[in-house]
């Protein structure tokens, strides 16, 4: 087996599409679309490597540089994606995509290569390749059945079964059907959801790319909980292939009691089940936060630990040491920022963070 690899351009963009969209390991994550958003709202350099072999695409790695005179200069798959790393169908394909990966981390003079798996590489490429595994951060991941019903079985009914009807009873409205304004309020709701825990929100302009880029290929959602008419909390979630996963929600903290939240993600998930998903991916959750960890569980997930992995070595990484002085005197003036500063702000600083 000879395996070859070329960069992205315009010439083979289709043969990227195709194997992104064949292969069930490739996620939304993988595809152009999402690289156009990343290019577009923080002007990364992307480095899109394709593994060939006899001129059929055998794997593909996106790559991007992020080169911050506050966070270093690195290569990673992919910033803004807790999973993302290489596709290939054998290891052959899987060492020729790292391998050239460590050359652009080389040649561009970067820190480190990082690489976000779901599952883990193949020995022989983790061994062959010289990479270093990181197992910190958990996933959720919940199994989606046909039949509502049998999810709804798997709800801890102390919490989360009480805490949906009580949005029910409280008259909460799930409105599926969302237009521009509903956008600008899910941003507005998103700055102060991440205010409150002393983090930065993405621009306006990054949600739109979201939506422009793929509701019409009915790849994103944005619903909204609403009361009396009130939007009081927005989910914006992924379905792509077999996966629905929620991607950003927000909400207002004064109709917290309502628990709209809860009726947000239930809802998601029948949604899920009756248009045939297989699963609803809660998304990452570093290990010490047992209170998010739990609140997954309750959903009836399964959580488990995702493989990143490094090279030449592994970083001090802000996202695994968020409890630091540093990070916690950013976090705590964070939260007492005015809102029309933090719009401001929280994209400029997230171009540093990726």
């Amino acid at each position: 087996m000879s395996v070859d690899v070329e960069y992205l351009s315009n010439n083979n963009e289709d043969d990227w599409r195709e194997f992104a969209e064949k292969d069930i390991h490739a996620g939304i994550w993988h595809t152009v679309e999402w690289r156009d958003i990343l290019v577009k709202e923080y002007g990364f350099k992307s480095q899109y490597l394709m593994a060939k072999d006899g001129g059929e695409v055998c794997g593909i790695l996106p790559l991007f540089q992020i080169k911050s005179p506050i966070t270093g200069n690195r290569v990673g798959s992919l910033p803004f994606s807790y999973h993302c790393g290489p596709v290939a169908t054998s290891d052959e394909a899987y060492l020729s995509l790292i391998n050239e990966a460590q050359n652009i981390c080389n040649n561009l003079g970067c820190k480190y290569l990082e690489v976000k798996m779901l599952e883990k590489l193949p020995d022989k490429v983790v061994e062959e390749g010289n990479l270093i595994e990181n197992l910190f951060f958990n996933t959720s991941i919940l199994a989606l059945s046909s039949n509502p019903d049998d999810n709804w079985k798997k709800l801890d009914s102390r919490r989360t079964r009480w805490a949906i009807n009580k949005a029910i009873r409280s008259e909460v409205q799930i409105r599926t059907e969302t237009d521009l304004s509903d956008l600008k309020a899910h941003h507005k709701l998103k700055i102060q959801t991440r205010k409150k825990h002393g983090s930065p929100a993405p621009s306006f302009k990054f949600f739109k790319s979201i939506m422009d880029k793929f509701e019409d290929k009915d790849m994103v959602k944005l619903w909204v909980a609403e009361h009396e008419g009130q939007v009081i909390s927005t989910l914006m979630f992924y379905t792509h292939k077999n996966v629905v996963m929620p991607a950003y929600i927000a909400s207002d903290d004064s109709y917290n009691s309502f628990m709209p939240n809860n009726l947000l993600y239930w809802k998601s998930i029948e949604w899920g089940c009756n248009n045939g998903f297989k699963f609803f991916d809660f998304g990452r959750t570093e290990p010490n936060n047992e209170t998010l960890l739990s609140f997954k569980r309750k959903w009836g997930c399964d959580d488990f630990k995702i493989p990143y992995y490094y090279y030449p070595t592994q970083p001090n990484l802000m996202s695994q040491n968020r409890n630091d002085s540093k990070t916690s005197f950013i976090k705590n003036n964070w939260k007492k920022m005015p809102d029309p500063v933090l719009e401001i702000l929280g994209p400029k600083l997230l171009k540093h963070v990726g």
